[in-house]
């Protein structure tokens, strides 16, 4: 079982208190007319979608649990994945492309190293809050583990989403950290994996780029 599902917080609706639900009496009773028959089924097929959309709701809230990440709130790996999947299947089908982004904040480890684990997850958090507040409803943003995330941006050109992440990079300046992204078009003729790689690939290149800027610039100084 998954731990973000072992990690339920007491007050969740899905495990505690769970919401009453009507006694399902499937025996007809004895020797009634037509219309209390009628009655009859019609309060056994109400309680029967009753009990189904409780169901329903309790299998939504998992799957949320299961695809958002504890400690920002954003989409996790398995979620963004699933968005993804989605999106991706939905351009081949002639559906909007987009873009994929990754990005890797730069320094992170020194405000760990430095201030604590507990500074570095409130910066994490700030981040988190960067993207969520720019990007559209129809996009989706996530923490795939550690100090990297993932945006998913539909209906934009590479040329538009480039200026985004110059950007977001100012924004997250503002909070003290640095920020390599790297860019990789879906429309469908390939898996979610390669296009996911390719964005990686073209992170650590961006990264390469900024750390020997950092150096250039130390030397200057």
């Amino acid at each position: 079982m998954s731990a973000a599902v072992l990690k339920l917080r007491k007050s969740d609706d899905a495990f505690v208190s769970p919401r009453p639900v009507r006694h399902l009496n499937l025996v007809p009773p004895a020797n009634a007319d037509q219309a209390t028959l009628l009655a009859w089924a019609h309060d056994v097929s109400a309680a029967a979608h009753g009990r189904v959309a409780t169901l329903e709701q309790r299998i939504a809230h998992l799957e949320t649990l299961i695809g958002s990440d504890e400690l920002t709130g954003l989409l996790n790996r398995r979620g963004f994945m699933g968005a993804f999947a989605r999106a991706n299947a939905s351009a081949k089908r002639g559906g909007p492309a987009g873009v994929i982004v990754v990005c890797d904040l730069d320094g992170f480890k020194k405000v760990n190293d430095l201030l604590g684990h507990a500074q570095g997850d409130e910066k994490l958090r700030q981040v988190s809050d960067i993207f969520r507040r720019k990007i559209r409803k129809m996009d989706a943003a996530a923490r795939m583990g550690g100090d990297e995330f993932a945006l998913m941006l539909v209906g934009v050109s590479i040329a538009t989403v480039r200026r985004k992440c110059q950007y977001l990079a100012r924004v997250i300046n503002t909070i003290g950290l640095g920020a390599s992204f790297g860019l990789a078009v879906f429309d469908g003729t390939e898996s979610e994996e390669t296009v996911l790689h390719r964005a990686d690939m073209a992170m650590y290149e961006d990264k390469r780029r900024n750390a020997w800027a950092a150096l250039e610039e130390s030397e200057e100084g």
